[in-house]
């Protein structure tokens, strides 16, 4: 591949600003402005809903990269992480709905001060599930779409391929797919850690009145009427850091998983196709992974 090619593989800035992504990004923005609006003196809270959509927009790059890759070909599916444009929706929609309980909670610390540390065990277990939830989301049905398949259509296959008896028709050849050991970790770790940091969450705010267990967070409203910070449960710095970082763990696991192919059977599917469509399948992969080509550059 040379070298002019090989750059055109790279996502550019003007192709990335599509539709979908100004969309997320303004809701996002404007939501944001409206919660920055409130005078919040205290952060902390606000890093959860950009922690969440910064995920939201690195799954929509590789999307749009992956898209612009392969787009000129049908013959491959690569999907080594499952379906980021699925990721990215579910991990955006969670990020707005962050966004507006921390408007909620900042307009009421404002209109209904007094109120405010009665809503400590409710906001405490829905936000941090609401976090916790979207990392959790992308993962629960990966098996269904982390897969690298190649397709063949008939009417696209070379003459001599369409004469050939094994490839009369359409044909699906899945070449690496999530292993069902693989999933079942995946699975059993991120049940668990979903499960383990709301059960801790809701563990420590039943007993926040302990002052050991929580920490005092002033609101834009706090001190008006003489009302008092809302408390949060310490666990809250936990969640903030392990719920994102055991989800990119178990991506990575799953993408060394899905490239990780076995490459005698890969081959031997190879053998059974035309010189044209063997080179084209070679050339494809190549340019969606360069893993592959130092794997499959020898072919």
């Amino acid at each position: 591949m040379s070298e002019n090619n090989s750059d055109e593989n790279y996502l550019l800035l003007r192709e990335l600003l599509n539709e979908t992504f100004f969309r997320d990004l303004i809701v996002f923005i404007i939501l944001y402005l409206f919660v920055l609006a409130q005078y919040w003196e205290n952060l902390f809270l606000l890093l959860f809903p950009i922690i969440t959509f910064a995920y939201s927009v690195f799954f929509r790059i590789i999307n749009t990269n992956k898209w612009r890759t392969t787009s000129n070909s049908t013959q491959i599916t690569y999907n080594p992480i499952g379906l980021e444009k699925k990721h990215a929706n579910r991990l955006f929609f969670t990020a707005i709905l962050q966004l507006i309980l921390l408007f909620w909670i900042g307009a009421e610390s404002y209109y209904h001060p007094q109120l405010v540390q009665s809503y400590d065990l409710f906001f405490n277990i829905i936000f941090n599930f609401l976090y916790t939830f979207g990392f959790y989301w992308i993962l629960i049905d990966v098996w269904n779409y982390s897969k690298i398949l190649i397709r063949l259509k008939n009417n696209k296959l070379s003459t001599q391929a369409q004469n050939n008896t094994l490839l009369k028709s359409d044909l699906d050849k899945v070449i690496s797919h999530l292993k069902l050991k693989s999933f079942k970790i995946v699975s059993i770790v991120n049940l668990s850690t979903f499960i383990f940091l709301n059960i801790l969450n809701i563990s420590f705010t039943l007993f926040i009145d302990n002052t050991f267990l929580r920490f005092s967070y002033y609101l834009p409203g706090t001190g008006i009427e003489g009302s008092l910070p809302l408390n949060l449960s310490v666990i809250s710095f936990l969640i903030i850091i392990i719920s994102p970082l055991v989800a990119s763990y178990l991506l990575i696991f799953i993408y060394k998983d899905l490239n990780n192919i076995n490459h005698a059977d890969f081959e031997n599917f190879l053998k059974k196709l035309p010189e044209e469509n063997r080179k084209n399948i070679i050339e494809n992969l190549t340019k969606i992974n360069k893993k592959f080509n130092r794997d499959l550059a020898r072919e």
